[in-house]
């Protein structure tokens, strides 16, 4: 029952200088849906069986099962990392200078760097913001 399908491998090669060997590991990266699952069999039946069924480490399970009360507000089910990202630091702005652009690009007008920061400067000097 190993999680296999959607399972995307990182070959990472690490040397060691002294012994001159080259160790080959293998990273994996799993969806929310892919960890959901797993939480829900460690749940159910003990994080050992889990991650025996599910042929992964004891402590990735471990911290998703600490860590599964995170992804219940996560949008995108296939995301691979949960909370990461630049936070915002106006929401609102944000949001208005987005629809701005989605306007002006309906108009078939182009949106540069330069001309949207200009307009986000000037949303922010607003009394409102």
């Amino acid at each position: 029952m190993p999680l296999q399908k959607k399972r995307r491998q990182n070959m990472v090669v690490s040397k060691r200088v002294a012994n001159k060997k080259i160790i080959k590991r293998h990273r994996n990266s799993y969806s929310i849906e892919q960890k959901r699952q797993v939480v829900a069999y460690a749940k159910e039946n003990g994080i050992i069986k889990a991650l025996k069924s599910f042929e992964l480490d004891k402590s990735m399970v471990s911290r998703w099962v600490n860590l599964n009360e995170k992804w219940v507000n996560e949008t995108n089910q296939n995301s691979k990392r949960v909370g990461s990202g630049r936070k915002s630091f106006y929401p609102e702005a944000e949001k208005e200078l987005y629809d701005w652009i989605i306007e002006q690009r309906k108009q078939g007008l182009g949106v540069t760097y330069a001309i949207a920061r200009v307009k986000m400067l000037d949303i922010l000097k607003k009394p409102t913001m």
